[in-house]
């Protein structure tokens, strides 16, 4: 539990401004994702699966915080896993659609170890295509084991008139991965708005893991709803660094 409220209190604070007189609401965003895994090499299957929060507030002169919780779990052949997550972004419109940022994240595993999560980020949009890319470092602050991971994600994709988009991107991984020291991903996705501010999206990804044993394929499904425009960078969290992995 000390831990626990070290964490929080660290990310929460990550994207708090020093001084502000006025904060406006910007929007919020309502996800939840599943993945269905497949290592084919070795016939085991899992899936996992997450739902998470965002709010973004509007603090002035072109900056804006936006603040993540993330429940995830893990169904696995071996064992289960579950872990929360709470971060916050720091992000500045530069103009033309394109928005950057700094981002951190505490992650809380339900056998009491965590982990914390930093990094830089970029989303924008130019007409109907739209793109977002970060870098992330994944350690551990507050037990010292050494836990050390290392992603880079770019996505891109357009959105057509009649609901449907469609979105395509690439991520590396190196450091203490689950199976392996590094990992590569091939991530493409289809998405439909069902309602006004509401889409499905239907989603693919192989992973390389570089040990002929661990590859995998992985279907993915998920579910978000805006409110008030959304928000403007994705939510951060163990799962999605991993894209279902």
């Amino acid at each position: 539990m000390k831990h626990l409220f070290i964490g929080s209190t660290i990310v929460l604070a990550f994207a708090a401004p020093a001084e502000a007189s006025e904060f406006d609401f910007r929007g919020a965003t309502i996800v939840g994702t599943a993945y269905f895994q497949n290592a084919p090499d070795i016939d085991v299957d899992w899936t996992t699966a997450s739902l998470g929060a965002s709010f973004e507030l509007g603090l002035g002169g072109g900056f804006f915080a936006q603040k993540d919780a993330t429940f995830q779990g893990y169904d696995m052949p071996w064992a289960n896993y579950k872990l929360g997550s709470f971060g916050g972004h720091l992000g500045y419109e530069v103009g033309d659609g394109i928005n950057v940022g700094a981002f951190g994240v505490g992650e809380f595993w339900d056998d009491g170890t965590g982990e914390m999560i930093v990094g830089g980020e970029v989303a924008g949009r130019m007409d109907n295509f739209f793109y977002e890319g970060y870098g992330a470092y994944v350690f551990d602050p507050l037990e010292g084991t050494g836990f050390e991971q290392y992603h880079v994600e770019a996505t891109g994709g357009y959105a057509f008139g009649n609901g449907f988009g469609i979105e395509l991107g690439v991520h590396y991984g190196a450091g203490d991965l689950r199976f392996t020291d590094r990992m590569w991903q091939g991530l493409a996705s289809v998405s439909y708005e069902v309602a006004p501010d509401m889409s499905v999206e239907a989603g693919y990804v192989y992973s390389d893991s570089g040990t002929d044993i661990w590859d995998a394929q992985a279907f993915k499904l998920a579910l978000k709803k805006d409110i008030g425009g959304g928000t403007t960078f994705s939510q951060r969290n163990y799962l999605s660094l991993h894209n279902g992995y």
